[in-house]
């Protein structure tokens, strides 16, 4: 398993690195904003960073996938006594820690910033963790996102899909908002795309 991520990540290297890249100037911007004032140019260019930075998990799944599709590269890999199921696995761990390592050091800090600067509310521990989890789960979900539409041989079909459907998830974010319900929701959503992304990888031919 260890070789199959070495791999995934290896072969999809700027993919893996962009979104940490996009993480490390937002974290940058918040830093220098919160310590010599915010800005309005400042918070909307974070945000629009952010939106980059989710339309760039689902280019991960969406290159993982597409690039698979277009060599056969599981097709050759599958016999190599290699499961279909251990590759698609590696892949989804890949993007797990991809997300992961985008989101997490950005909410650290600015989980840190807010301690230190903004005042304090009586609600402030619960919406942090509530922020954070959403956050985490969109991530998540734009990265299957990715993986259910790059499993296709149609290039405009992966342009177009792609930022559509990932757009239209960071939406919900606007709509639903950060709590519980929004969390399920999400949860169901990366439930189904995985399930219904592994059925078809599974199943296709060599």
């Amino acid at each position: 398993m260890l070789s199959l991520i070495g791999r995934e990540i290896r072969d999809h290297l700027v993919y893996v690195v962009s979104p940490c890249v996009v993480s490390l100037i937002v974290i940058g911007i918040a830093i220098c904003t919160f310590l010599w004032g915010i800005e309005e140019a400042s918070v909307g260019f974070c945000g629009i960073l952010a939106i980059v930075l989710f339309i760039g998990f689902s280019i991960l799944g969406a290159a993982q996938m597409y690039l698979d599709r277009s060599n056969r590269m599981s097709a050759l890999l599958s016999t190599l006594a290699v499961t279909r199921s251990r590759i698609l696995a590696a892949r989804v761990i890949v993007g797990v820690l991809t997300v992961l390592g985008s989101l997490v050091p950005a909410l650290f800090v600015a989980i840190v910033l807010l301690r230190l600067f903004a005042p304090p509310l009586e609600f402030y521990s619960r919406m942090v963790v509530e922020i954070s989890i959403t956050l985490t789960l969109m991530g998540f979900l734009c990265y299957c996102i990715g993986l259910q539409v790059g499993w296709t041989a149609n290039r405009s079909r992966l342009v177009l899909g792609v930022p559509l459907l990932a757009g239209l998830c960071i939406s919900l974010i606007a709509i639903k908002g950060f709590g519980p319900e929004a969390m399920l929701i999400l949860v169901v959503l990366i439930a189904a795309l995985l399930v219904r992304t592994w059925s078809q990888f599974v199943s296709a031919s060599l």
